[in-house]
Parts: structure tokens; sequence; C-alpha cells
């Protein structure tokens, strides 16, 4: 299940399913997206989704940037297993640094 904070924007929601169905296909396992608020299903009613459907362990992919109020919400859902947040982890830092040198209309610079 990827867990994300959820959104009213309806291209939020597609992103977040997009990267699901990304997930998915790297694990060769069903990834049922899952929003924190303002969307369903939530968390909880995600992981109770698959297990409903046959799924003893089901993982949480926190997709959430820090840890925080939403972070243990997502721990809370009732996974076997749950991910860091995608913090400070270095792709995401380069990620950052290269969309800022973009915006400032500068080629991307190496790590």
């Amino acid at each position: 299940m990827l867990a994300a904070a959820g959104s009213t924007d309806p291209a939020a929601r597609t992103d977040t399913a997009a990267m699901a169905d990304l997930l998915r296909r790297r694990l060769g396992r069903p990834v049922v997206p899952a929003h924190l608020c303002a969307s369903s299903p939530t968390p909880a009613e995600a992981v109770r989704a698959l297990r409903a459907a046959g799924h003893r362990r089901v993982a949480v992919a926190r997709y959430l940037m820090a840890p925080g109020d939403f972070a243990r919400r997502a721990d809370g859902a009732g996974g076997c297993l749950v991910s860091a947040p995608l913090g400070a982890h270095p792709d995401v830092a380069w990620l950052v640094l290269k969309r800022f040198d973009e915006a400032c209309g500068e080629p991307a610079r190496s790590l």
C-alpha cells in the first residue's frame, strides 16, 4: 500500500495512483494507493482491503517527504512493515537541486 498525504486536487490523486502503479510493477505485487486526508481509501482501509483479498503481510510505503503527523498516521495503518519517509535520500536531494537549477534557467549540476 502506498500512503500519500492526500489532496482534493484530482491531478494529485492521479499522480499518487501512477506512483502506486510504478511500485506495483517494480514489486510484482498489488499496490493500493491510499490517502491520509481529503480522499479515500485511507491507509487503514487499504490495509484491510488487501488483507480481505488474502494478503497476509501488507507493507506500507510512505509516499511522504518527512517524519511528522502524517508519517505517524501511516505507521498506525496496520501494516506489517512501514518504510521511512523519502526525506533526505540523496536522489530526492538531487531532484530538488535539479528542479531549482531548471527554474533558474541553468544546466543541472551533479551532486
